[in-house]
């Protein structure tokens, strides 16, 4: 199992690059920063820390997670990604999926999972330099599209002619989209959000395995990660507390994980209908205690070692431990660091 850390793009720069040099330090290797809507753009944060990550010293990787479609053209994508691979000298990596928040801007989701196949191809062509025409039915892209920019001499984004791979995981708790994943040689996994049910992190590797099996793809060499936002500390009550908070805010667009694991359709309505009248403090107050167990890792130390424990034969490969909240983030990576990475580590 390898783990990494995620982060809400709501703090300072310096936070990060703090956040960035903890991770370093205690064996983290990726680094992944959220990108969701009306929070200050993944990108720009990326763009902040990465010529941290540069250093040879430095043995993490650094992306997105998830990024959509939706609100960015695939062609805007590859270039973001491109620079940021070409900044970090080949340390990054991107999670693509359909998205949240569409909603709340008036956007109309269709045929997500064409739009996020089409989006990858277009990626990955423009990543390698291919000049081809794409005429797909959301996105297209003529032979003319090519970056219009000279990498820096001490750097070569095509190795040997091929290409320098840069990871693209899905980003997704649906099966049909983890069929999509594992069907696609461009994708080298699933990245999975919230759902820390061992049965629903199963079903999800079942169905990456099917979409694997549909292409002729071996399916061991599909990574499936979980990313799922944590709160660790030495006050459980007070992680019981912010993690209730936390999983109010998403609750809402956990379908089908919710209906899955069993949540009352009347808990979830009520805290929509809370979220959109602003009223968070009751929107928080109807979230159940299963609920918060379901999606969202909290407790002390040891806590968190039974929670992740769980999950160790469910095929999981990696595990991101979210935060998002600015300086209680500092003494979580420094508890994980500290007491529950080298519980696992030295097993």
């Amino acid at each position: 199992m390898k783990f990494g850390l995620a982060f809400q793009a709501s703090q300072t720069d310096a936070h990060y690059l703090k956040c960035l040099k903890l991770a370093n330090r205690y064996g983290f290797d990726m680094f992944q920063v959220y990108d969701d809507l009306l929070f200050k753009p993944a990108w720009s944060v990326l763009d902040q820390i990465a010529p941290h990550v540069r250093d040879s010293r430095m043995n993490l990787t650094i992306g997105p997670g998830v990024t959509n479609p939706f609100h960015y053209h695939p062609a805007i994508i590859a270039a973001y990604i491109s620079y940021l691979d070409q900044e970090t000298r080949g340390k990054a990596f991107l999670m693509i999926g359909r998205g949240a928040f569409h909603d709340i801007v008036g956007i109309t989701i269709e045929n997500p999972i064409r739009a996020v196949r089409e989006a990858i191809v277009i990626i990955d062509n423009l990543i390698h330099g291919r000049k081809v025409d794409f005429n797909g039915k959301r996105f297209s892209l003529t032979a003319e599209a090519q970056f219009r920019w000279t990498p820096p001499s001490d750097w070569d984004p095509k190795p040997n002619s091929g290409g320098r791979r840069i990871p693209i995981w899905i980003g997704t708790w649906g099966p049909k989209m983890c069929q999509l994943a594992g069907s696609m040689k461009e994708v080298t996994g699933v990245i999975v959000s919230s759902i820390i049910d061992p049965r629903y992190i199963v079903s999800l590797r079942e169905n990456l395995a099917i979409g694997a099996r549909r292409a002729s793809r071996d399916v061991e060499s599909l990574e499936l990660g979980l990313v799922s936002g944590t709160v660790v500390s030495k006050d459980r009550d007070l992680a019981f507390k912010l993690a209730r908070e936390a999983v109010a805010l998403y609750l809402p667009y956990l379908s089908p994980m919710t209906e899955f694991v069993g949540i009352d359709k009347a808990e979830v309505d009520g805290v929509r209908e809370a979220l959109a009248k602003g009223d968070t403090k009751l929107a928080t107050s109807l979230v159940s205690e299963k609920s918060v167990d379901s999606f969202k890792p909290w407790g002390t130390p040891d806590d968190i070692i039974e929670k992740v424990s769980n999950l160790m034969n469910t095929g999981l490969t990696r595990i991101n431990f979210g935060f998002g909240r600015g300086p209680e983030d500092i003494e979580g990576i420094e508890l994980l660091g500290k007491k529950v990475l080298p519980y696992f580590v030295s097993r």
